[in-house]
């Protein structure tokens, strides 16, 4: 396989396993999609660990784990294993001398990579002609909606059955991989996916006027606001009809993170569909930059001691010292940050020259610059608004500190479309396809 080709598999084994975490294991039929969900939670580990360069607290790299929904057992006996196996010498694992598994070595410095390695995970554990139909079902139908007897055609031209292709397609219906609407002029089911939203952000921003129910214009100027104000928590919007909200998170126009602290505060925060512009796939289906910028949106409103006042001053200094602090703050609300592997947490002074002593307390590190390096660039952007050293060796503290909730758990979990939702989202579909112009 081409590394592009790799690239692609990896991108849609993490978007998959994204969906498939919302359900149960014991689920009919999740079975059917067992490597998808296997290479997407070894790529979302790898998206965790990289940056660290070496892991040797074992009982850190299975909290990390856990936080992509991976068991210790699994991590141990399945994940590293694959993930050593398949990535040619760019993730090594470290055994003591009774070959029990005490760390891992990473030597992976981008997304791209990430995405590689994941893709060949993919390849290394026989995907089913299901799985490879998701792929490429999910593949075709982000650049644009697709009828499916187009993507009937495309497949059988690419080997697979009517059979097979009929169901795939029913499979990822069941899962919400992708949506089936029913609803055309040729009475052939529209086929459509939530990333679809992204690169057509413009003609759709364009055709919600063309919406003939609710308040309309209201929508435009909600998508407007978070496009502007990246990560703005969703409880403090202005008024917006409850269907024309549904229809823009269930689309994938808005894409909520739920950030849970530590405190047991759950906060929603919006992203826009385009917040990372891209034709491929470097647009952060790893959710680190809708993360950090979620974290420092929670500092800025609901922080415990203080808030962020100023984000791009925060964010500026982090990456050109490398960390920050000591505040109060760092120790409890920003662990999440640490469970992905974005920062670090650290218990250290500095001498503080206004007041003229030493300060004690917790820093936060940078792990990944690169991540807060597009944060900052959304953050810098003109049309965006903002508002006015040892170790830690007890990880037991990341046990119950803050989760978080994709923006694909979190389409899931939003239920039914009430109809007028369903035609809004058919006829959105039929702009896509230029159907409508």
């Amino acid at each position: 396989m081409s590394e592009q080709d790799n690239v692609k598999s990896g991108y849609w084994s993490i978007a998959t396993q994204k969906h498939l975490k919302a359900y149960r294991t014991d689920s009919s039929n999740i079975d059917e999609f067992d490597t998808l969900n296997t290479a997407g939670k070894a790529g979302r580990l790898l998206g965790v660990i990289r940056g660290n360069n070496e892991i040797d607290n074992i009982k850190k790299l299975e909290k990390m784990a856990n936080s992509v929904n991976i068991s210790p057992k699994e991590l141990h006996r399945i994940i590293l294993p694959m993930l050593e196996e398949a990535s040619d010498k760019q993730v090594e694992i470290i055994r003591n001398s009774t070959g029990d598994i005490t760390g891992v070595a990473e030597y992976v410095f981008t997304n791209h990579n990430v995405l590689d390695i994941t893709g060949k995970v993919f390849e290394v554990s026989g995907p089913t002609p299901i799985e490879r139909i998701t792929v490429e079902t999910m593949d075709a139908t982000k650049k644009i909606p697709y009828l499916q007897g187009e993507l009937t055609q495309l497949f059988n031209m690419q080997g697979f059955s009517d059979q097979e292709i009929q169901l795939a397609l029913t499979l990822q219906s069941q899962f919400k991989l992708i949506q089936l609407l029913n609803k055309s002029r040729t009475h052939d089911a529209i086929i459509s996916n939530e990333y679809v939203w992204g690169p057509n952000h413009k003609k759709i921003a364009m055709a919600i006027s063309g919406l003939d129910f609710g308040k309309k214009q209201n929508l435009k100027d909600i998508i407007e606001l978070i496009q502007r104000t990246q990560g703005f928590p969703l409880e403090k919007l202005p008024n917006i009809d409850n269907d024309l909200f549904m229809l823009a998170k269930k689309t994938g126009m808005i894409n909520p993170i739920t950030i849970i602290s530590s405190r047991g505060i759950q906060k929603d925060f919006g992203f826009s569909s385009e917040l990372i512009s891209s034709a491929g796939y470097e647009d952060d289906i790893l959710d680190d930059v809708k993360l950090l910028l979620a974290s420092l949106r929670f500092g800025e409103n609901y922080t415990q001691y203080s808030t962020i006042e100023q984000t791009e001053r925060f964010l500026s200094f982090l990456i050109d010292k490398g960390r920050i602090g000591p505040h109060p703050a760092n120790e409890t609300d920003y662990t999440l940050l640490e469970k992905k592997g974005i920062i670090k947490v650290s218990y250290g002074s500095r001498y503080n020259y206004y007041r003229g002593r030493n300060e004690s307390g917790y820093f936060l590190e940078l792990i990944r610059k690169d991540v807060a390096q597009a944060a900052l660039d959304i953050i810098k952007s003109p049309d965006y608004h903002i508002s006015s050293s040892s170790d830690v060796t007890d990880y037991s503290s990341l046990s119950d500190t803050g989760s978080f909730v994709t923006p694909e758990e979190n389409r899931i979990h939003l239920g039914e479309s009430p109809e007028p939702v369903k035609e809004a989202e058919e006829y959105l579909n039929r702009v896509l396809r230029d159907e409508i112009l």
